[in-house]
């Protein structure tokens, strides 16, 4: 069931600046439908996951390591991109706290990537973890290093017997 957006719990914080300077942790995901962005394959048991990623996927990379040229005083501190989701890691600087909003970064790169391929994949949204602080800014680090082998786990084919 489909809520109205008045009953929808709110993403963002409701009296923070997102312009400010900090590390934000950034989500956002594609539309229903699988996986468009790339691949996750483990080639081998002693070797981490590798990520391949589809055509839609390079445009997204493109774009997402293009956010440092466009937005001065924005640094692109970790980022991953899974068959239907993206994880940013980003951090805004203090000299140009005002001037650039998360919310105004992720659309933009959103509507270039939607421009470039030619067709919509994004749901409208985004969510966000304010990784105010170095353990806060070293899990989110974190998480977004270990999110393909959990992708992995969460979608690994059932063996159908003992091992």
């Amino acid at each position: 069931m489909v809520y109205p957006s008045r009953f929808r719990k709110p993403h963002r914080l409701k009296n923070y600046d997102y312009s400010s300077a900090n590390s934000y942790m950034l989500t956002f995901n594609v539309l229903p439908g699988g996986p468009v962005l790339s691949e996750i394959v483990k080639p081998d048991v002693f070797l981490p996951p590798v990520i391949r990623l589809f055509s839609a996927g390079t445009v997204v990379e493109k774009y997402i390591t293009n956010i440092p040229n466009v937005y001065s005083g924005v640094t692109l501190d970790n980022y991953v991109i899974m068959p239907n989701h993206v994880h940013i890691l980003l951090t805004i600087e203090m000299s140009v706290s005002g001037n650039h909003s998360v919310s105004k970064i992720i659309q933009k790169t959103k509507a270039m990537v939607t421009k470039e391929i030619g067709y919509p994949i994004w749901q409208k949204d985004f969510y966000d973890v304010i990784a105010d602080s170095e353990k806060r800014f070293s899990l989110c680090d974190r998480y977004i290093d270990d999110n393909p082998a959990a992708w992995l786990d969460k979608h690994a084919e059932p063996t159908g017997g003992l091992l």
